[in-house]
């Protein structure tokens, strides 16, 4: 080979040297662009993924927060349940014990009537004075009775009631109209609008010229 080729074929070498390392330089920018392309979005990603967890931790310590109130809220109502409850058993224990204490309270006068009564009957105290005093006693009675709503149920000379009044006989009798009341064998009484226990009472009934 002559000096005219060798020079020929060291200049196409050189080229083609040139030409493959342009070709690399290329192929190393292309990767390093993709590589900043990849690290952008990576980092783009873990920002999203840091913002959800930041959102979820926020969720997390809301509905602690509502359960914590929540319990709370069920330990104050239990207690004030639990406290209601004990009340209302304590009331009723006290009303068990002491609710008739207004009742002993307004018969306590009558019982120092009736001992005042009896003081006297060894005394040459006539029959007279015995009634009226034993009259007295029970006019007190009844007067303490009524403060708490005890009356009792009218009967001799009314219409016969079924509802207060129990019939254990009948009477022929020309003076009073069929069904009136005309004897009463014992008093009947009420409290407030119900009936503790009817009157026992004769009732009227034609006579047999009558009929």
């Amino acid at each position: 080979m002559d000096t005219h080729d060798k020079v020929s074929q060291l200049r196409k070498t050189m080229a083609q040297k040139k030409d493959n390392e342009k070709k690399i330089k290329e192929q190393s920018s292309s990767a390093e662009n993709l590589s900043v392309g990849l690290e952008e979005k990576y980092q783009k990603t873990i920002a999203e993924l840091k913002k959800q967890i930041e959102q979820l931790e926020l969720e997390k310590n809301e509905a602690e927060k509502k359960a914590k109130e929540a319990h709370e809220k069920y330990v104050r109502h239990y207690a004030d349940s639990e406290n209601y409850r004990k009340r209302v058993a304590k009331e009723k224990e006290e009303l068990r014990n002491y609710g008739s204490e207004k009742i002993f309270h307004e018969l306590l006068p009558v019982l120092d009537s009736m001992e005042k009564a009896l003081e006297h009957t060894g005394d040459e105290a006539s029959i007279e004075k015995i009634v009226e005093g034993v009259d007295l006693v029970r006019k007190q009675l009844m007067q303490s009775l009524e403060k708490f709503g005890l009356k009792p149920i009218a009967a001799e000379g009314k219409t016969f009631d079924p509802n207060v009044h129990e019939a254990i006989a009948q009477h022929e009798s020309s003076q009073h109209p069929p069904d009136t009341v005309v004897t009463e064998h014992r008093k009947g009484y009420q409290l407030h609008q119900r009936v503790l226990r009817p009157s026992m009472v004769t009732v009227a009934k034609p006579s047999a010229s009558k009929e």
